[in-house]
């Protein structure tokens, strides 16, 4: 072959290396040669949930060139710790508890953001939804996204029969309860035993508890779990224990539905089978023993914490707290079946749902009434899954009062106090 042959061959091969990078640049591809790095995000949104964040991230991309690496998994404690222990932590994770956060603060794991998230970005969020470990030190976790808890969910049929929802809550049987959720089983009744004292006693008593200040054995405090106990007979405790929280939900608007009420999140409304047929009532006055004047509301929240400090990181998290993202987040979802709700006061109400229920959620995670975190998501790690497994222990025979149950929480509670890596939050209620 002669050389002027083999020097065109060798020009065309160029050519062509060139032709297939344009195209590659012209489809929009920020991950390969124009990328500005890259980071990592772990958290709990998988299925549409996680289809949905995944959109949000993948705007970020064609905006900042930054591309995402995005892990969901319904394992992310499991997944967080063992990956915080070798060493290899991700830049961004969302958790949904706040305990579990300052106790990754405590251990030097977090970046303080104030820094990172500029001043005029932390007005949207009260001091509630930006968690410290002491009340005026560094901010270490912003919530990306809120839940409405303290609320009753039934078949807006109902709505139509004055005084039956005072009826179908006194009877035990109609209420749709379930505990499993495989190692985290239990936390629905913890939900519950949460949002009686929080009705019961009133956001004061509720936040000494939770940041561990109030005693488990406080009369107070017992009163509240047997007021649990009270309500169910030996048939639905039991159907409780064996049922996944799903399952219990699924149940609510089914042909023949055996229960017709569910003490549960904002959340779980994208889970209904037709969520156009959900309605919900605050849970004072439907609860046992609680009185229907109280506006004191129990939340919940994801908070995004960074475990490493990188320029991509930093531009991530000032993207995912930001109204302009959440707005977008909102907006592309509000129509479907996954419906985020957000504490940012700079989202519109209307990127927060396409009906009135929606709205009356917003409306509530930003309204002037006493609003207190989920306190068992607020505990240390190891005082909220043995809570989580006092709840299932006690609903197994509510026959017996839960005294021996309280003062073995009580005994964790006292060695907890003076435990360096679990720290209580100073505050849960804003």
């Amino acid at each position: 072959m002669s050389a002027a042959k083999r020097s065109g061959q060798a020009t065309a091969t160029v050519l062509g290396l060139w032709m297939v990078l344009l195209c590659v640049v012209g489809a929009g591809d920020t991950s390969g040669w124009q990328s500005r790095g890259s980071v990592s995000v772990l958290a709990s949104w998988t299925s549409d949930e996680g289809k949905a964040f995944r959109q949000l991230l993948d705007t970020f991309t064609r905006r900042t060139g930054v591309h995402v690496d995005y892990q969901g998994t319904t394992a992310l404690r499991e997944v967080l710790s063992s990956e915080v222990a070798s060493g290899t932590p991700p830049d961004i994770a969302v958790l949904p508890s706040t305990g579990e956060l300052a106790a990754y603060a405590q251990q030097d794991q977090l970046t303080a953001l104030n820094g990172v998230i500029p001043s005029r970005e932390r007005t949207g969020y009260g001091k509630l939804w930006m968690p410290r470990l002491s009340a005026d030190g560094p901010i270490y976790g912003i919530a990306v996204k809120a839940d409405l808890k303290s609320i009753v969910w039934y078949d807006h049929a109902h709505d139509r029969r004055p005084g039956t929802l005072s009826a179908l809550a006194a009877d035990g049987r109609q209420w749709c309860v379930g505990m499993g959720d495989d190692a985290t089983s239990g936390w629905p009744g913890t939900d519950w035993i949460e949002d009686l004292l929080l009705q019961q006693q009133g956001s004061a008593v509720y936040q000494d508890w939770a940041t561990g200040g109030l005693p488990w054995t406080d009369p107070r405090v017992k009163r509240a779990w047997q007021s649990w106990g009270s309500l169910f007979g030996k048939d639905t405790a039991r159907t409780a224990l064996t049922t996944d929280f799903r399952a219990a939900s699924s149940k609510l608007f089914a042909a023949d539905p055996p229960c017709a009420l569910e003490h549960q999140g904002s959340f779980i409304r994208s889970g209904y089978p037709d969520p156009t047929k959900a309605a919900f009532a605050f849970s004072p006055g439907l609860l046992p023993d609680t009185d229907q004047r109280s506006t004191a509301r129990e939340v919940s929240g994801d908070f995004a914490a960074m475990f490493r400090d990188t320029p991509q990181a930093q531009e991530l998290m000032r993207y995912l707290v930001s109204a302009d993202a959440q707005r977008t987040w909102g907006r592309q979802t509000a129509t479907k079946r996954t419906h985020p709700f957000f504490a940012n006061r700079g989202v519109p109400l209307d990127a927060q749902g396409d009906d009135d229920v929606d709205r009356r959620i917003a409306k509530a995670l930003r309204g002037s009434a006493p609003l207190c975190l989920d306190a068992s998501d607020a505990m240390p790690p190891r005082m909220r899954v043995a809570f989580q497994r006092a709840a299932l222990a006690y609903l197994s025979d509510t026959s017996k009062p839960p005294d021996r149950l309280l003062r073995s929480l009580e005994r964790i509670r006292q060695s907890l106090r003076d435990t360096r890596d679990q720290p209580w939050l100073s505050t849960v209620c804003g």
